[in-house]
C-alpha cells in the first residue's frame, strides 16, 4: 500500500509540475476546409506534418491527390499546391525520404493513422509532373497498431518500426524492404546495443524477456510498445491511454493520444514506464464552426521532442494550435526547437537550464546548431549527433548559420552557463 500511495503522489507532481498551454500560432485564410461525397461524408485537409526548424508544414487533400505545402514565413505565398498521390485516411505524415526539387517542396511524405502505413518506394514517379500519377509508387502496411512505433537511421535512409494487431513487431525500410519481426528486432541490437541492454532489462521487468528475445514484443529504451489488449492484460481496465486509438510517440519514448472534438480537446501524455503524466483538456472546435453545415477537418502532428501541433480547418481559414514540451525529462531538442522566449515556456527554460551538468548544456547549446546541418569535428559530438534520427550532416559550420532570434537566445544564456 505504502508503495502504491508513493507511486500515486509522484504521479501527481507531475500533472502539476507544469500547466500545460495551448497557443495559437498562425492564422491560414488561403487554406479552408471542403467537402467531397463518397462512401462517407469526406473532408479535407488530412493529415499534419509541421517542420519544426523552418516552420513549414504539408497537409493533404487526398481526394483531388493533392498536397498543400505551407510556408508560414511567406506571407504573400504561403501555400503551394502540388499534385501527387495522396495517402487517404492518414491522420499523420511524416518525412523520411528527401526528393530535392527546383522549388524546394518536393519531400516525400509518408503517412499513417491508427490502423495502417502508407509509405512511397519510387520517389521519382510520386509527384505528378507530367499529369500521370504515380500511383504504383504508393503502398501501404495494412494491420498495424496504433500508428508507428519510431523510426531509426539506416544506411542512407530510415527504418521505421511498428506493430500489428497482435502485439509483434515489424518494420520497413526508405528503400521498400519490410523485414520480420526478427530482422525488425535484431537490427535494434546491431544499431544501438547499449540501448537494446536497457530494453531487455526492460522486458525482464514487465516479466517479458523471453518475448523479446524472440521477437514477439516490441521494447525501445523503457518504452513497451503494445497493443489495447494486451496493455489491459498489464493494466487491468486502468490502461494509461484514454482510447483504443492512433498514438503518437516522440524520441525519448513518450505516448501521445489528442482528441480533437467540438467541445473540448484532449490531451493524454504516457511516459516511458507506461505511467500517465498529463491528462487536460483545452478548447475545442465549437468556436469555429459557424453553422450547422460548417464542417472541421482536423488533425495534429507530435515532433521529435514531444511537441504538439494541430489545426482546426473551417470553411472560413485553419487555425494552427501549438503545445510546447514542458513535462517528462527535458528534450533537448524539443529545447532547441523552443528556444528561449519571454513567457511561461521562458520560466520554464529558467528552472530546466541550472539543473543541467556543463556536459549537458554543451549538448543542448549544440543542438541548436544541429536542427541546421553543422558538421561536428569534435568525435564526441558527431558520435552522439550521428544517432539522432533528426540529424543529417550538411558539412556547415556554425559560422554559416544564422539562427532565429528565440534559439539566438538560448545559445548566449547557455554560453553565460558555460563559463
Amino acid at each position: 500500500m505504502k508503495k502504491i500511495i508513493i507511486v500515486f503522489l509522484y504521479f501527481l507532481i507531475l500533472m502539476n509540475l507544469y500547466s500545460q498551454t495551448s497557443k495559437k500560432i498562425y492564422v491560414l485564410h488561403e487554406l479552408k476546409s471542403k467537402t467531397y461525397p463518397g462512401g462517407g461524408f469526406e473532408i479535407s485537409p488530412e493529415g499534419f506534418y509541421f517542420d519544426e526548424v523552418d516552420d513549414k508544414a504539408v497537409c493533404i487533400n487526398p481526394f483531388l491527390d493533392k498536397y498543400y505545402f505551407i510556408d508560414f514565413k511567406n506571407k504573400e505565398n504561403c501555400i503551394i499546391e502540388k499534385n501527387g498521390n495522396a495517402p487517404c485516411g492518414a491522420a499523420v505524415l511524416f518525412n523520411v525520404v528527401n526528393v530535392y526539387w527546383d522549388n524546394g517542396y518536393s519531400d516525400i511524405y509518408w503517412g499513417t493513422s491508427d490502423s495502417f502505413l502508407s509509405y512511397i518506394i519510387n520517389p521519382e514517379l510520386f509527384f505528378d509532373t507530367t499529369n500521370i500519377k504515380g500511383s504504383s509508387s504508393r503502398k501501404s502496411v495494412h494491420n498495424i497498431e496504433s500508428g508507428f512505433s519510431f523510426i531509426l537511421k539506416k544506411d542512407d535512409g530510415k527504418i521505421i518500426y511498428f506493430i500489428n494487431k497482435d502485439g509483434i513487431p515489424g518494420a520497413i525500410d526508405t528503400k521498400g524492404k519490410i523485414y520480420t519481426n526478427t530482422e525488425a528486432v535484431e537490427y535494434l541490437k546491431e544499431y544501438d546495443s547499449e540501448k537494446y541492454s536497457v530494453s531487455l532489462k526492460r522486458a525482464e521487468e514487465l516479466d517479458l524477456k523471453n518475448e523479446f528475445e524472440n521477437a514477439k514484443i516490441l521494447v525501445w529504451g523503457k518504452t513497451f510498445y503494445t497493443t489495447t489488449k494486451i496493455r489491459e492484460k498489464l493494466y487491468g481496465k486502468n490502461s494509461p491511454y484514454i482510447y483504443d486509438d492512433l498514438i503518437q510517440y516522440d524520441q525519448q519514448g513518450y505516448g501521445y493520444q489528442l482528441y480533437l472534438e467540438f467541445e473540448d480537446t484532449s490531451l493524454c501524455i504516457v511516459n516511458p514506464d507506461g505511467i500517465r503524466i498529463v491528462l487536460e483538456k483545452f478548447e475545442g472546435y465549437k468556436k469555429y464552426k459557424q453553422s450547422e453545415d460548417d464542417y472541421i477537418s482536423t488533425s495534429w502532428y507530435v515532433g521529435f521532442g514531444g511537441n504538439i501541433y494541430y489545426y482546426f480547418a473551417c470553411k472560413e481559414y485553419t487555425v494552427v494550435f501549438q503545445i510546447q514540451r514542458t513535462w517528462g525529462d527535458p528534450d533537448f531538442y524539443a529545447m532547441a526547437i523552443n528556444g528561449y522566449t519571454y513567457d511561461e515556456y521562458g520560466k520554464y527554460v529558467d528552472e530546466i537550464l541550472p539543473k543541467l551538468s556543463k556536459a549537458d548544456l554543451r549538448i543542448l547549446r549544440n543542438t541548436i546548431f544541429a536542427l541546421y546541418g553543422v558538421h561536428f569535428k569534435s568525435e564526441d559530438l558527431s558520435k552522439y549527433f550521428e544517432k539522432q534520427v533528426w540529424y543529417t550532416d550538411e558539412g556547415k559550420s556554425s559560422a554559416q548559420i544564422i539562427l532565429p532570434a528565440h534559439r539566438q537566445k538560448l545559445v548566449e544564456i547557455i554560453q553565460k552557463m558555460e563559463k
